[in-house]
Order: C-alpha cells, then sequence, then structure tokens
C-alpha cells in the first residue's frame, strides 16, 4: 500500500504549504487587536483603523481562499488515490471469492468510500497544525514566560486526555465496527435467501437474531459515544479554563506589570486558536478511527503487487492435459493424482458420487484454484503462463448455479465488455435461444434483477451458456449445466454440445445424464478425489454396466 501512496505525497506537501500560510496569516488577527487596543484607541486615529481593518478583512479573504484551495487539492487527492486502488480492491477480493483459501473480505469498497472522504474532508490532516501548537506557545511565551506557561500546563492536561481518549475509544469503536458488519452479513445472507425463509417460516428467528445481534452492536457503540461525549465535555471545560486562565494571568500581570490590555486580548485569541486542533481531531475522532481501520485492512487484504506482464501466446488450438494434479484444501487431500489429455474437439464427462472432486477439478481446470502438485497445460504450456484476461477470452465456463449479473441480457451473453451485437446474437444462437430471447419484454435490453430472480432458472442457465460461449471459446468446463433444465432445454444443450464438436471446441463436463454422457468422448469416474475408471466414453459406460449387473442380481 505504501507503493501506492508514495506518489501521492506531493498532495501532502501543497496541503502542508497550505497550512503554514493559513496558520501565519491567521496571526494577523491577534496582532490587529494588540495594535488597535493598545494605540489605534489611544491615538483617535480614523484613518490607522479603517487601514488596518482593511488590511485584516483582506488577510482573512486570502486565507478563506487557500482553505478553499486546500480542500481542493484535498479532493483530488482522494479521487487520485480511490481511482487507483479500485480495479486492486476489486480483483483482490474476487479473488479471494474465487479462491481456495477465503478470508471473506468483501467490504473493500467501503472502506475505500471511508479513506476517501477522511481524505477530501482532509480529517487525517489534523496532525499537520500540531506543529503549530508549539509556536502559538512560543509567541504566548513571547508576550510574556506566565501566558506561556498557563498556556502549556493546558495543553498538557488536555493533549493526555485527547491521548487517553483515543486510545479508549479506537478499541471500542472497533469491536462496534466489526458486530456491526457482522450483523449486515447476516441481514444479506438472509436477503439472498428470501424465498426459504419465507416459505418454511425462518422469518420471526432470523428478526429475533439480528436484533439480539443489532442491540449488542448498539450497547457497545453506546458506551463508546457515552464515553466519549463525557471525556469530550471535561476537554470542552479545559478549552474554556485555559482560556479564563490566561485572561486571569493577563489581568494580573496588567495590575503588577503593567501588560497592556491588546496583549491580553490577543493571547486569548492565540490559546483558543491554540486548541482548534485538538477539538477537530476530539469532533472527528470516530471517523477518524474507522478511517484508519479501513485502510489497515485495505493494506492487509489488497494486493498491490505486480505481477508483470506476461508474454502474449498464440490463439490455443485446445490441447488440453492434467498430469497429476493434486489439491489440498485445509490439511485435507481433495484431489489425488488426476490425469487426463484431451485432443482438440474431444469431449470429457466426469461423473461420480457427491462430494467426490468434480467441482475442485473443474476450477484446478481453469486455473481459479492453484494446484497442490501437479501440471495443467493448454497447448503444451502451463496454464500459469497465460496472461489471465488473455486466456479468458479463450476460455468458457458454466458454473453449478446459473448467476447472472445486473444489467441487460446482451451484456450478460457479452461478458459485461463491450457489447458485439453480432456476437451476442452468435452466443445465443449457439446455445439455441435466440428465439428465447426475443420472447422476453425488451428482448437482449431486457434488463436482469440482481442476480436473475426476475428470470427463470432454466432461462438462466441457458443464458449462463450463451455467456460461455461467447467469443468462440477453444476450451469449455460446464460443471452440471443440465441441473435446471427441462427436456426442451436439454435437447438444446445438445445441440449445443453437437455445434461444439464441429468447431472442435474441447469440453469438460461434470454430469450424470445417460444422454450427456453418451456423446463425450472419454469419461473419467471420480470416488473420493481419486481416478475409479477413466478412458474411452463406451468403455467406461460398458464397465459401469458390468459392476452394476451383479449388484442387482446379488439384491435380487
Amino acid at each position: 500500500m505504501q507503493e501506492i501512496i508514495k506518489p501521492w505525497f506531493k498532495y501532502l506537501l501543497f496541503v502542508s504549504f497550505f497550512g503554514v500560510c493559513i496558520n501565519l496569516i491567521y496571526l494577523a488577527v491577534p496582532i490587529y487587536m494588540m495594535i488597535v487596543y493598545d494605540r489605534v484607541l489611544f491615538s483617535f486615529s480614523m484613518a490607522t483603523l479603517y487601514t488596518l481593518s482593511f488590511g485584516v478583512l483582506i488577510s482573512l479573504f486570502i486565507m478563506g481562499l487557500i482553505d478553499y484551495f486546500r480542500l481542493r487539492i484535498l479532493g483530488q487527492a482522494g479521487e487520485s488515490l480511490a481511482k487507483k486502488i479500485m480495479p486492486l480492491v476489486m480483483m483482490s477480493m474476487h479473488t479471494d471469492a474465487a479462491g481456495l483459501v477465503r478470508q471473506g473480505y468483501t467490504r473493500g469498497l467501503d472502506d475505500l468510500e471511508l479513506l476517501r472522504d477522511s481524505i477530501v474532508r482532509g480529517k487525517i490532516f489534523y496532525i499537520l497544525d500540531l506543529p503549530w501548537v508549539v509556536i502559538y506557545l512560543g509567541v504566548l511565551y513571547i508576550i510574556h514566560p506566565l501566558m506561556g506557561g498557563v498556556a502549556m500546563a493546558a495543553v498538557f492536561m488536555v493533549s493526555t486526555f485527547q491521548v487517553l481518549l483515543k486510545l479508549l475509544e479506537k478499541k471500542r469503536y472497533t469491536v462496534a465496527d466489526v458486530t456491526f458488519r457482522a450483523n449486515t452479513d447476516f441481514v444479506q445472507a438472509s436477503l439472498q435467501q428470501a424465498e426459504v425463509v419465507s416459505g418454511m417460516g425462518m422469518l420471526p428467528a432470523i428478526i429475533e437474531a439480528c436484533d439480539n445481534q443489532y442491540k449488542k452492536a448498539l450497547g457497545i457503540r453506546s458506551e463508546a459515544d457515552a464515553f466519549q461525549a463525557g471525556t469530550g465535555a471535561v476537554i470542552q471545560l479545559l478549552y474554556l479554563t485555559a482560556a479564563v486562565a490566561v485572561f486571569g494571568a493577563g489581568a494580573y500581570l496588567f495590575f503588577t506589570e503593567g501588560i497592556t490590555t491588546g496583549a491580553i486580548f490577543a493571547s486569548v485569541i492565540i490559546i483558543m486558536r491554540l486548541f482548534c486542533p485538538f477539538e477537530r481531531s476530539l469532533s472527528g475522532m470516530k471517523d477518524s478511527i474507522e478511517a484508519m481501520a479501513a485502510y489497515k485492512r485495505l493494506k492487509h487484504f489488497v494486493n498491490i503487487k505486480n505481477p508483470g506482464e506476461k508474454l502474449l501466446l498464440p490463439e490455443p488450438e485446445g490441447n488440453f492435459s492434467a498430469e497429476g494434479i493434486i489439491l489440498a484444501l485445509k490439511g485435507k487431500t481433495v484431489l489425488r493424482n488426476i490425469s487426463f489429455a484431451l485432443e482438440p474437439g474431444e469431449s470429457l464427462g466426469i461423473l461420480g458420487p457427491l462430494a467426490a472432486g468434480k467441482t475442485s477439478l473443474c476450477k484446478v481446470a481453469l486455473g481459479i484454484w492453484p494446484k497442490t502438485a501437479g501440471k495443467i497445460r493448454i497447448d503444451g504450456g502451463e496454464i500459469g503462463q497465460w496472461p489471465r484476461d488473455e486466456l479468458g477470452k479463450h476460455l468458457g465456463y458454466m458454473a453449478q448455479e446459473p448467476e447472472l449479473f445486473p444489467g441487460t441480457v446482451a451484456e450478460n451473453i457479452s461478458r459485461l465488455q463491450k457489447i458485439d451485437s453480432e456476437k451476442v446474437v452468435m452466443a445465443a444462437k449457439k446455445a439455441g435461444i435466440h428465439g428465447m430471447v426475443l420472447k422476453l419484454p425488451q428482448g437482449y435490453d431486457t434488463r436482469i434483477e440482481g442476480s436473475g430472480k426476475n428470470l427463470a432458472a432454466g432461462q438462466r442457465q441457458l443464458i449462463s451458456l450463451a455467456r460461455a460461449l461467447y467469443g468462440n471459446p477453444r476450451f469449455l468446463v460446464m460443471d452440471e449445466p443440465h441441473t435446471y433444465l427441462d427436456d426442451a432445454g436439454l435437447v438444446l444443450l445438445l445441440n449445443a454440445l453437437g455445434f461444439l464438436k464441429k468447431e472442435k471446441t474441447t469440453i469438460i463436463m461434470v454430469t450424470d445424464r445417460p444422454n450427456l454422457l453418451l456423446d463425450m468422448d472419454k469419461l473419467l469416474v471420480i470416488k473420493d478425489g481419486q481416478m475409479a475408471m477413466y478412458g474411452p466414453g463406451k468403455e467406461v459406460l460398458n464397465q459401469l454396466a458390468n459392476k452394476q449387473q451383479p449388484q442387482q442380481a446379488v439384491g435380487a
């Protein structure tokens, strides 16, 4: 993260320079009061009063302009940083969501917005004003050592309370934030399964669980707010006490050592300005704590390492091989020594019992999950040698659940890329759904709500088939593509497979449907993550049939 922020320090330099200008110009106010109270009031010179007042007003106007430009620079800084980090945040979240070991980090954009907002509003730059506390103390000491001593004592007490408050509040607000987030994730999960919740009468239990968690989070947040309110009241009392103490010390010096009334009022103005950094940091403490927590999460979860550009390889022909694939997950071996090879246009059917490792093999074959050992090769080269985005153009994938994206049907088929009407229609025709799409309310421009809840499950699955076929992929992986298809849908799937066969598209399909297995060139049976059978489709089917016949005879 530091590597990304380094070029951004130029904004920090400008902000620091403008901060120096603002604090220097502010000194014009106490100087103005000293001159007016000590000289102008006794000289009765209206011209001098007008001139000084006009000069101070011009100074304050310039200070306002500088503050405006400082905020504009902070806005540009926050926008620049957010634009640079946002693609990395999205990449990291998607990599984590598709990864073998997931950390469950889904709040990247929320954290990025918290960080951007704190920069735009200058909340994390209040610390830049702290050196001016020393300068203002020096000015007060120059006016009189007693003034400086009283101000130093007040600053010491305020800063002590401020540090104590921050240490205690950081823990409280962090715990509250984690609790609120956990409750939010639970609510999101319940909304995604709203039909199940409604159908089985689970809503009261969901509400009760959320209510208990929410009350717990509110309790933690309430304690933090109450503590901040109490400590803040003490600090505000110290502010006013310090101003009164400085004023009282000035009055005492006026009677004993002849300090001027102008110096007294100037000292009071300086002491109030001196506490501005503390007051602003106090009012924005919660936001600052949340912003720093967001920064730490981004730093921990977001991968900013540039993998470097890989050499673009020629378009693959469709040769695919898996050599001794081993996959371990959380100390458990999921796949053991899986090997097979496919020529361009060949198809492989994968079957086996539940939790045998079929879906895991599909994800390893696509490079979604990193294998523990072995090699996945496309046209002789390991899959890792391909630039991921470039290779994705030549791959098609149908996951078990046909999830779509918010947008139009055309946008989903085109994989959210710039819509090429010819390619979209061609993919739909290959999948046999061109007529089905035209019957939708707006055809290809029909909006998909959420992940496709306004469409039937079979329609979503056929649209995901068209998406997998978009761009004429050379290699296609389908994980139970028939789950939600009726007989008519199965016919469309079979026709699509026949079309792909003619185009010499290499296919891997997880299925247990006999009418799909019959057309597979090769079959792979997996049990407990191991190869139970592998070979030409008809031979494997005959072996399976021969195994079932004795079992049926024994059962009879």
